[in-house]
Order: C-alpha cells, then structure tokens, then sequence
C-alpha cells in the first residue's frame, strides 16, 4: 500500500509539474528572435534594471538573450558596432552600459537600422529607416552622416581608456597595489614593473585576470556654486596577474597612463568602446543656440588651468539628463551676464563616456581658451 501511495503520489507530482510547466509557457513566452514591431508586453523576469513592461505600438523592439553586448547588437542591427551608444540613449532605463540582462527589451533606433541580413550582399535598409533617419529622442539629433559628411572616431581608444572619471561615493579599494618587486625604493611603478597585490585565490583572483589601477584625487566643485559633484578618479594603466597565492598575487604592469604608486586600487579591466562623431564645421558665434539642456566644465583633464583640442574635460551633465557617447556639445562664455550679451562661442566638446550626473568629454575644437564654469549646451 506504502509503494502505491508513494506512486500515485509520484504521479500527481509529475501531471502537477506539468500542469505548472504548460502554464509557465503561457504566461511566459519564449522571446522572439531577431527584431519585432510593437505593440507587445514583455514577459516578467529578473533584472537589475526597471524596463519597460510594454513596447509602444511602431516601436521595432529586440530582447535580450545570454551572451548579447551592446557592441554586437549595434554591429548586426546598425552596420557598425562603434554606434552601440544609439541603442544605449533609446534604453535610459539601463544605467550602465556594460551591464544588460537576458530578457530585459531594448527599443532600436530607426536611425541607420539596417535589416538582419546586415554585412550581407544586397543588404539595406530596413522598411522605414530612411523616413525616420535623423531623428532621436527628445528632439536630440542622432549621429548619422548625410552627403559629403563622414563618421569619425571622437578619440583615441588608448586616450579614452586611460580617462579620469567622477563618481559620486567612493568605489571599492579592497585590492590594490601592496608594493613592487624592488621593494619601498621603487616609489613610481611604470610598464613591466612587477607588483603585489592585497588579495590572492581567497578572493578569487587568478593567473591572467587583468585589472586597471585607480587612484583617487579630489573632490570635484561647481565652479560657480561651490556644491560638491563627486570625487574625481585617475586611471594610472593597468595590469595582468602573472601569479596567485592564498593572500596576495604577482602582477606586471602592461601599460601605464601615468605613474603608478603603491596604494592605486584595482578594477577588472573593461574595454573602452569609443564613440562615433559626424565630422561637421565648428560651431561659431552665428550659430544659433539649440535650446536644448545646458551645463557646465567643471573639471580639466591634467589638473590643468585651461582646456585646448584634444584635451578632456568633465562636465555636470549624464545619462539622467539624456546625455550618450558621440553626443556633440557647444562651449561658450556669456561676458556680460547682467545685460546679457550675445554668448561667445569658444570651442566644442565630444562625450566620450557617461556616468548618472557627470560626463567626460573631449574639445574637439578651441577657438579661445576652454575654462571651468564655462557653459556647454547640447548641439
């Protein structure tokens, strides 16, 4: 009796599992693959992130699945991986770009949206890309060659990766660099240098793990306010652990972005993707104002007094007020506020990477020079 219990108990088991399998399928739907067309709902899931629950109605839409980058969905659905940041500014509910979740959706930009068959021979665009082409969010004008114009990188990827950064709290210093192989007289480590680190296997780092070096600076002011923003970063290069032990490790220098000290903390390494800009005429003193959102330089890359072409420069705008890679902002200086004069342009600024209230920036052009507190308006 004990056995025929435990089997109809079995058997109930085995229709319930089925049952709650035929409903999950229901309510569940696998996701569809490639690009679909809106109206849709999204499924629950997991996510880090607050998405939207539903695709408006026109919307070309794609979700997510293991293994999907930003980088490689820009390269099969816009023709060029480098216009990833495109997909990133459609999607301002994902905060880090380095971050997405399988079956979280991303709504694609019907600029330059090419078909699936992308790299393909005959390939082209797909139905309605054209009409829309040029068109953003918010009325913000996407990167997009028209006749005789063409996409250029915004900066060199070397540069880009060794930028300085801000951040609001400080970042996790738990591993950082001990000291060097030549003891407390080396005091700035540079390339092939060989260095320890705080943590070993017990914490999970291994033989061949890269990391960059960190080493923070000061606090970053408003210019004008005198409020705090966050504390400015330095990139100092980065490393590649050639051995492990329980507690510490051994690593050589790989590159170095300036000198690096004992006490930088470390980071696993993340490539820097750089961003695309339209190479366009500067702006001057005729060109009108956009209207759209203002802010300020508040910092200056190299601790320096003035800003010229090439140079970086932080500023007090990110994604939380639509700010992306490759967009394009104006400098200028207003002389007479209390009249107020006609404002004097006096450079431009490429995004090259974005956090939540800040932005890094290269000035693509100086006519004058560039200063914290000079205003930045988005072209």
């Amino acid at each position: 009796m004990r056995s025929k219990g435990m089997g109809l108990l079995c058997g109930v088991a085995a229709l319930s599992l089925l049952f709650g399998r035929a409903e999950a399928q229901q309510t569940a739907p696998p996701p569809p693959a490639g690009l679909s067309v809106g109206p849709a709902s999204v499924p629950r899931h997991w996510s880090k992130y607050k998405y939207p629950e539903t695709i408006p109605e026109g919307a070309t839409y794609y979700i997510i699945v293991k293994g999907d980058t930003l980088w490689d969905l820009a390269g099969k659905y816009l023709g060029n991986p480098y216009l990833w940041p495109q997909i990133w500014d459609q999607n301002r509910y994902i905060t880090d770009a380095h971050w997405i979740y399988p079956g979280d959706p991303l709504i694609m930009p019907k600029v330059a949206l090419v078909s699936e068959r992308a790299g393909e021979a005959g390939a082209g665009v797909a139905p309605g890309a054209e009409e829309a082409a040029g068109a953003g969010v918010a009325g913000q004008v996407i990167a997009r060659p028209g006749a005789g114009e063409q996409l250029v990188p915004a900066i060199e990827e070397m540069a880009l990766q060794c930028a300085h950064y801000v951040v609001p709290d400080s970042e996790d210093d738990s591993l950082y660099i001990l000291g060097s192989e030549q003891g407390a007289t080396k005091v700035s480590l540079a390339e092939r240098d060989i260095v320890y680190l705080s943590k070993g296997s017990n914490a999970g780092v291994k033989a061949g793990d890269v990391y960059t070096a960190h080493h923070p600076s000061y606090d970053i002011k408003h210019p004008n306010t005198g409020r705090t923003i966050g504390h400015k970063v330095e990139t100092t290069g980065w490393l590649r652990v050639i051995l492990v032990q329980e507690n510490s490790a051994t690593a050589v220098i790989e590159r170095s972005c300036q000198d690096t000290h004992a006490g930088d903390y470390l980071k696993p390494f993340e490539k820097a993707s750089v961003p695309l800009i339209v190479k366009r005429p500067p702006p001057d003193r005729l060109t009108p104002g956009s209207g759209k959102i203002e802010g300020s330089i508040v910092d200056i890359g190299d601790d320096s007094m003035i800003a010229g072409q090439g140079q970086l420069v932080t500023i007090n705008l990110g994604t939380a007020n639509g700010i992306a890679p490759g967009n394009m902002l104006t400098v200028f200086k207003i002389m007479y506020p209390s009249v107020p004069t006609a404002r004097n342009v006096v450079g431009e600024l490429a995004v090259v990477s974005v956090r939540e209230r800040t932005a890094t920036a290269v000035v693509t052009y100086s006519g004058d020079a560039i200063m914290n507190g000079d205003r930045v308006e988005l072209r």
